[in-house]
């Protein structure tokens, strides 16, 4: 990692923490370390895309899974929560960024072109973190399965949520909620890739046309790491447990995929305050 990779990831933390506070120049390239006569530039041609354009993107990132999966929260809300004076700038910047209006991507988002429009780059962090090993007892769960393209995970997901909302099982508050995750998305053909969302559940459910089917995740020894922040990093976590901790603990994967439990939801609050936890079944 560069000396400019390391100033770059700092700032991208801090806006990304900092999301609806006020930004300057000044404040940005100081938490860089950089003048702020050249910062713009190096932050532009190292992530392809403007700091503010960046802040805008984060800002209208929260703003589709609010208007996604937090249906009772009023456009205008969001729009005002987003850093817009008006609904009618908000719709504007929305159209412009994901070619729909956020009315229609609230009642059917088009998430793989809405995936597309994230395709910059972002500097990644050095990575030092804390495996703990874990015993879990087999528990039961309902899950929903997501096959083909990965950018379509969200549509599945708004299958699972609207499930556990009408039938009142496996309780979002209560229960925990996993995503289980079949083969890795970057080296797996899009036909063959298999996401599994979860819940866990404590009695049967029955047979269902919402395509809900019941299942377990095995007892046994787990690697745990806890994943800080945005999903769309969570990648480099899993890559730490295989590259890393298995080998320099001389431990091996069991039979059963890595999974995530989210203790938290991108609709609910800040990408930078997610919370998930990494599990790797251990031989």
């Amino acid at each position: 990692m560069t000396a400019y990779d390391l100033k770059l990831q700092r700032v991208c933390t801090y806006i990304q923490h900092h999301l609806d506070d006020e930004l300057s120049l000044q404040v940005l390239s100081d938490v860089a370390g950089l003048s702020r006569f050249h910062f713009h530039r190096i932050f532009a041609a190292h992530l392809g895309i403007s700091v503010m354009k960046y802040r805008q993107m984060l800002r209208l990132k929260r703003a589709s899974f609010r208007l996604a999966f937090n249906k009772d929260i009023k456009v205008i809300e969001i729009a005002l929560d987003s850093g817009f004076d008006s609904p009618e700038a908000f719709t504007r910047a929305f159209k412009r960024s994901f070619d729909q209006t956020p009315r229609a991507f609230r009642t059917e988002p088009n998430w793989q072109n809405w995936h597309m429009k994230f395709v910059y780059f972002t500097p990644k962090s050095e990575l030092d973190m804390n495996v703990n090993i874990i015993e879990r007892p087999l528990e039961k769960i309902a899950y929903i399965s997501h096959r083909g393209s990965p950018e379509k995970v969200f549509e599945t997901a708004a299958k699972f949520i609207e499930w556990r909302k009408r039938t009142g099982l496996s309780p979002v508050r209560t229960s925990a909620t996993y995503g289980i995750p079949f083969s890795d998305p970057e080296q797996t053909p899009e036909q063959e890739f298999r996401f599994d969302i979860a819940g866990s559940i404590n009695k049967s459910i029955d047979q269902n046309d919402d395509g809900i089917e019941m299942g377990e995740i095995p007892a046994g020894r787990y690697a745990m790491v806890r994943h800080l922040g945005s999903h769309d990093q969570i990648r480099d976590s899993v890559y730490f447990l295989f590259r890393n901790w298995l080998p320099e603990h001389q431990e091996e994967a069991g039979d059963y995929p890595v999974f995530f439990h989210y203790h938290n939801f991108v609709h609910e609050v800040n990408e930078a305050d997610l919370i998930t936890d990494i599990y790797l079944l251990l031989k």
